[in-house]
């Protein structure tokens, strides 16, 4: 495809394995070129695509870790969206002097188009990577206004409004979501929870959410995969994906994010009472006494 509206999602399901990342550069082409071949324009893989996301020390991070967008598996996305013209989002460690941030890169035609850091590390993260502060930035390209988050952050809701609230035709989250085993109420040993986080930030915020998992096991770590696509009413468009490597695919018009009024007065942005919310967004508590 040519980057042009209507996009073809693809998220890529793939098995990373931890710190190889000649292996997982390749597995990653593998997949890439095989997306494309089926007509995919906008990729996301699974968070720290290159490195895996298991670590005991910050020195064997910071081994791995890459200028972005100079590093190595940075320019290999960028090779191959140039060669097919496509978007690619990807996360992946970045080394910036003594500083590592989880980082989320976009690609495309013409190369690098921007990079996110991930703002709420999650569990054993905090002792070797920074709090992310280039804020939630949008990407608006050929096929639409693209916002990236990255696992954790997609259980923050703020970081979907934020960005829906920037005008983002879709969120797309690279994750590295583990199994949530010990929650006996569900009906598969090795579920996670992100789909619904997905779909029930997609409807809130009417948006549309791509969320790609890995698969696989590191030590203990069990990783399902359930990626999912979500259209902007949250329903499920593609997905949830099996616990194995794949791709799944969805075809949308990025731009139908932006037709939020299918009522006049039941606009999900539009009838915020902002009035009351908070003292960020509009409450004035003085207001009320």
């Amino acid at each position: 495809m040519n980057g042009q509206s209507p996009a073809r999602i693809a998220c890529v399901q793939m098995d990373v394995v931890q710190g190889n990342v000649g292996q997982n550069l390749d597995t990653a082409q593998r997949m890439i070129e095989q997306a494309c071949q089926n007509g995919a324009n906008l990729l996301v893989l699974p968070e720290m695509y290159n490195t895996g996301c298991v670590f005991d020390r910050r020195s064997d991070v910071f081994a791995l870790a890459e200028a972005v967008p100079n590093g190595r598996s940075s320019r290999m996305l960028e090779n191959i969206a140039r060669k097919h013209g496509i978007y690619i989002v990807a996360s992946l460690v970045e080394k910036e002097e003594n500083d590592l941030f989880n980082t989320a890169i976009l690609v495309g035609p013409d190369g690098f188009v921007g990079k996110y850091r991930k703002l709420h590390p999650c569990e054993d993260e905090v002792y070797w990577v920074e709090p992310g502060n280039l804020g939630l930035p949008v990407f608006h390209t050929r096929i639409g206004r693209i916002g990236v988050i990255i696992c954790l952050d997609a259980y923050y809701p703020e970081t979907f409004r934020i960005l829906a609230l920037q005008g983002a035709d879709i969120v797309c989250v690279p994750s590295n979501w583990s199994d949530v085993k010990e929650i006996r109420a569900l009906p598969d040993p090795y579920w996670t929870m992100a789909p619904v986080l997905c779909m029930a930030n997609a409807l809130s915020n009417h948006i549309i959410v791509a969320g790609t998992n890995r698969v696989g096991q590191t030590g203990k770590m069990k990783f399902p995969g359930q990626s999912i696509i979500v259209g902007p009413w949250g329903n499920p468009i593609a997905g949830p994906g099996l616990m194995k490597e794949g791709v799944i695919y969805a075809d949308v018009d990025l731009c139908d994010s932006r037709r939020k009024y299918f009522h006049p007065t039941n606009s999900r942005l539009a009838n915020r009472r902002i009035d009351v919310y908070s003292y960020d967004l509009g409450y004035r508590p003085e207001k009320y006494m």
